[in-house]
């Protein structure tokens, strides 16, 4: 009589072993994994997660605090103020420029910068002095984004603020100091220092220890300095809630965000110098140290790899118990399945053999498989070859038919251009990686004059033909970079991802030239159809999107038209 548990299905066979095994491996593993791990991470990490805090702590305010207290310096100075006052006063100005100066050669970075609020003028100077005689760089604008910053910390009237921000009429980007020069009760202005964000995200956050990632953030939680510059708040100043990058973009779970605020809330109002929680980043557990740093109002968090800073090498007792562990039940494993699954299907193997040969198979030979194994080879084979068939011809037809959508929604049909769709992936990629300096995005905008006069005096089919003539011309001036699109009828849109005024009215009348000269196109009766175009050109300006972009692109189109057509004219910009 059989015992049960050979008497069993193949299926409810394997399931109790596998059960069976996983107990056996889980028991053991899971005692050693918690007393190993857990008494780690407890004692170590969260020990070295407070002393890396404090580290780095001393070393960010080392830097910071002697420009805090030099910017207040400037800002008292009395000759300063003076010439705050009175901005007029020439005489007051040469001496607070030569305080400026002095300075200057004391701060770090070698450079200073005032705002005066009488008169929103605003001068700076830089380490190479490059801007001595000649220190008024701009006049501050209320009405200007960039300039935001300025007003707000004015009407915030805090004294001292560290901001980080891109200046775009210095083409810098720095970590600011700004302190309010004040006469008593009254606000003249703004001055103070700043510090180059690279170097000091080198210096301080950079720090070459793997698995150690250190920034700082704002009380709103706002990313003020991080070694990925794209998740830096410029301007924190400046912007409301909803517009800020803050910790949000860092953590995964809307907890451990909630939980890091709480923890940044608990340092400042009690006696605790660092914080520490666990958090997921990045689909990885670190842990999280929280610092607060009173003298410039910052939070200084680290977070700590775990699975860098504890490698495996540090759970050997648990890997020895886990391999003697696994080798045994393998061996187990590997018994069960010689008995219940290798050696009938050797025998069955033996059996088509004999089969094939034309020999007889004997009883004994199938005694160790029941049909289960026969039927299950027999339905895997049949089925693996009709997925495999099917997913074939289902990978053919995907690929077919998403190169015909991407065909028809971004390439126009008759010249072969990009349309208005895929012109509008190019002009807002191109827009967000611009940089504004001196070669920065611009368009052309071409119109085929009285192009309906051709299509309803020499048919349609002409039409067609003058504007594929017109599209190969665009494309043999314009360079391999460039983008060139059929914006919709007779009007064709040119991108220059990296333009300067110059280039782009260069190509703009080499455009309006070739059209105008081509002699290629002929109607139905043989008979040659002149071709002139009107183009209009703009160069991208600072704080403009694309649809501004377009616009003034359209304008300059428009006046193309209003001077005659077969003219070129670049966008005026005031």
């Amino acid at each position: 009589m059989p015992l049960p548990f050979a008497a069993m299905n193949l299926q409810p066979r394997f399931l109790l072993l596998t059960v069976l095994f996983f107990v056996m491996l889980a028991a053991p593993s899971w005692w050693v994994v918690r007393s190993i791990a857990e008494g780690i991470v407890e004692q170590w990490a969260v020990r070295y997660a407070e002393k890396q805090v404090l580290y780095d702590t001393s070393r960010t305010l080392q830097p910071i605090l002697r420009e805090v207290a030099l910017s207040r310096q400037l800002a008292a100075s009395q000759d300063v103020r003076d010439w705050a006052r009175q901005p007029q006063d020439s005489h007051a100005q040469q001496r607070a420029m030569a305080e400026l100066e002095s300075f200057r050669k004391n701060f770090q970075d070698k450079s200073y910068f005032v705002g005066l609020y009488k008169t929103r003028q605003y001068f700076h100077n830089n380490a190479a002095n490059e801007f001595a005689g000649r220190e008024l760089r701009y006049q501050l604008n209320p009405k200007d984004p960039k300039d935001a910053w300025f007003f707000d910390l004015i009407r915030q009237q805090r004294d001292m603020h560290i901001n980080v921000n891109p200046d775009p009429a210095l083409g810098i980007t720095k970590l600011w100091i700004d302190v309010l020069i004040r006469d008593g009760n009254d606000i003249l202005g703004i001055a103070g220092t700043g510090l180059d964000l690279t170097t000091f995200i080198h210096d301080v956050v950079e720090e070459n220890v793997a698995g150690v990632t250190s920034l700082f953030v704002d009380h709103g939680g706002a990313i003020q300095i991080h070694r990925n510059q794209q998740l830096i708040d410029f301007g924190s100043v400046s912007k409301s809630g909803a517009e800020q990058k803050t910790l949000h973009l860092l953590f995964e779970q809307e907890q451990d965000y909630t939980a890091m605020l709480a923890a940044m809330k608990s340092l400042e109002t009690g006696t605790q110098k660092v914080a520490t929680l666990f958090v997921q980043v990045h689909g990885k557990r670190h842990l999280a140290g929280v610092a607060y740093l009173p003298e410039i109002d910052w939070y200084e968090i680290t977070l700590l790899d775990l699975d860098v800073l504890l490698p495996l090498s540090q759970f050997k007792g648990l890997l020895l118990v886990y391999g003697l562990t696994m080798i045994g039940l393998l061996l187990m494993f590997n018994m069960a399945l010689r008995y219940y699954v290798v050696t009938p299907l050797a025998r069955l193997g033996q059996g088509m053999s004999a089969v094939q040969a034309g020999q007889a198979v004997t009883a004994p030979l199938l005694s160790h498989g029941g049909g289960e194994i026969g039927q299950l080879i027999q339905h895997f084979v049949q089925m693996q070859q009709a997925v495999a068939d099917a997913r074939h011809d289902l990978e053919n037809k995907v690929q077919e038919r998403t190169a015909a959508l991407e065909q028809l929604t971004k390439i126009d049909p008759l010249t072969g251009l990009l349309n208005r769709r895929g012109m509008l992936e190019q002009l807002e990629a191109r827009l967000q990686s611009s940089t504004l300096h001196v070669r920065r995005p611009g368009i052309l905008w071409l119109d085929v004059d009285y192009f309906k006069e051709i299509n309803d005096a020499r048919g349609h089919a002409t039409g067609d033909l003058a504007l594929r003539t017109v599209a190969v011309l665009i494309q043999r001036c314009v360079g391999p970079e460039d983008a060139v699109s059929r914006w919709g009828g007779d009007e064709f849109l040119v991108l220059l991802p990296h333009a300067d005024q110059a280039t782009l009215n260069a190509l703009g009348q080499r455009l309006c030239a070739e059209v105008a000269a081509c002699a290629t196109v002929v109607d139905g009766a043989g008979q040659p159809v002149p071709l002139t175009a009107s183009i209009g050109g703009h160069l991208q300006q600072p704080g403009e999107t694309v649809d501004t972009l377009l616009h003034q692109g359209d304008q300059a189109l428009y006046a193309a038209k209003a001077r005659g057509r077969n003219n070129y004219c670049p966008s005026v910009v005031f």
